[in-house]
Protein backbone atom coordinates (compact mmCIF):
# COMPACT_ATOMS: atom_id res chain seq x y z
CA UNK A 1 0.00 0.00 0.00
CA UNK A 2 1.56 3.30 -1.06
CA UNK A 3 0.36 6.23 1.09
CA UNK A 4 -3.27 4.99 1.08
CA UNK A 5 -4.46 7.59 3.61
CA UNK A 6 -2.60 10.64 2.35
CA UNK A 7 -5.65 12.40 0.88
CA UNK A 8 -7.96 11.90 3.86
CA UNK A 9 -8.73 14.37 6.63
CA UNK A 10 -7.24 13.74 10.09
CA UNK A 11 -10.33 12.11 11.66
CA UNK A 12 -10.93 9.76 8.75
CA UNK A 13 -7.23 8.83 8.63
CA UNK A 14 -7.36 7.62 12.24
CA UNK A 15 -10.55 5.63 11.60
CA UNK A 16 -9.09 4.05 8.48
CA UNK A 17 -5.86 3.08 10.28
CA UNK A 18 -7.94 0.95 12.66
CA UNK A 19 -9.92 -0.59 9.81
CA UNK A 20 -6.81 -1.43 7.79
CA UNK A 21 -5.20 -3.08 10.85
CA UNK A 22 -8.40 -5.05 11.53
CA UNK A 23 -8.57 -6.33 7.94
CA UNK A 24 -4.84 -7.10 7.95
CA UNK A 25 -5.11 -9.18 11.13
CA UNK A 26 -8.26 -10.95 9.93
CA UNK A 27 -6.55 -11.97 6.69
CA UNK A 28 -3.37 -13.11 8.45
CA UNK A 29 -1.11 -11.87 5.69
CA UNK A 30 1.84 -9.52 5.46
CA UNK A 31 1.38 -6.04 4.08
CA UNK A 32 3.96 -3.51 3.00
CA UNK A 33 2.65 -0.07 3.95
CA UNK A 34 4.54 2.96 2.67
CA UNK A 35 4.17 6.29 4.45
CA UNK A 36 6.14 9.43 5.22
CA UNK A 37 4.02 10.05 8.32
CA UNK A 38 5.88 8.74 11.37
CA UNK A 39 2.71 8.75 13.52
CA UNK A 40 0.99 6.59 10.94
CA UNK A 41 3.97 4.24 10.70
CA UNK A 42 4.17 3.83 14.47
CA UNK A 43 0.42 3.25 14.76
CA UNK A 44 0.17 0.74 11.92
CA UNK A 45 3.33 -1.32 12.00
CA UNK A 46 4.54 -4.45 13.73
CA UNK A 47 7.96 -3.75 12.16
CA UNK A 48 9.29 -0.52 10.71
CA UNK A 49 11.87 -0.13 7.96
CA UNK A 50 13.32 3.37 7.74
CA UNK A 51 14.86 4.15 4.37
CA UNK A 52 16.78 7.11 2.99
CA UNK A 53 17.49 7.46 -0.72
CA UNK A 54 16.46 3.84 -1.25
CA UNK A 55 18.86 2.47 1.37
CA UNK A 56 17.63 0.75 4.53
CA UNK A 57 18.79 2.71 7.57
CA UNK A 58 17.09 0.77 10.39
CA UNK A 59 14.67 -2.11 10.91
CA UNK A 60 12.87 -2.74 14.18
CA UNK A 61 9.67 -2.58 16.12
CA UNK A 62 8.03 0.84 16.25
CA UNK A 63 9.08 1.10 19.89
CA UNK A 64 12.73 0.29 19.11
CA UNK A 65 12.97 2.69 16.19
CA UNK A 66 11.35 5.48 18.21
CA UNK A 67 13.28 4.90 21.46
CA UNK A 68 16.64 3.94 19.93
CA UNK A 69 17.09 5.51 16.49
CA UNK A 70 20.23 4.15 14.85
CA UNK A 71 21.20 7.41 13.15
CA UNK A 72 20.72 11.13 13.60
CA UNK A 73 18.52 11.34 10.48
CA UNK A 74 16.18 8.74 11.96
CA UNK A 75 16.04 10.58 15.28
CA UNK A 76 15.11 13.79 13.51
CA UNK A 77 12.48 12.01 11.42
CA UNK A 78 10.99 10.50 14.58
CA UNK A 79 10.61 13.97 16.05
CA UNK A 80 13.68 14.38 18.23
CA UNK A 81 14.43 18.10 18.39
CA UNK A 82 16.91 18.33 21.26
CA UNK A 83 20.00 16.77 19.71
CA UNK A 84 23.18 17.78 21.47
CA UNK A 85 26.66 17.35 19.99
CA UNK A 86 28.97 15.18 22.04
CA UNK A 87 32.14 13.17 21.92
CA UNK A 88 32.87 9.81 23.54
CA UNK A 89 36.09 10.13 25.49
CA UNK A 90 36.07 6.70 27.10
CA UNK A 91 34.05 3.52 26.69
CA UNK A 92 34.09 0.49 28.96
CA UNK A 93 32.03 -1.73 26.66
CA UNK A 94 29.00 -1.78 28.97
CA UNK A 95 25.72 -0.38 27.75
CA UNK A 96 24.26 2.31 29.98
CA UNK A 97 20.74 3.64 29.47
Amino acid sequence: MDEPLSNLDAKLRIEMRSEIRRIHRAQGCSTVYVTHDQDEALAMADRVVVMKLGVVQQIGTPQDVFARPAKLDIARFMGYRNVLPGKVVQADGARHC
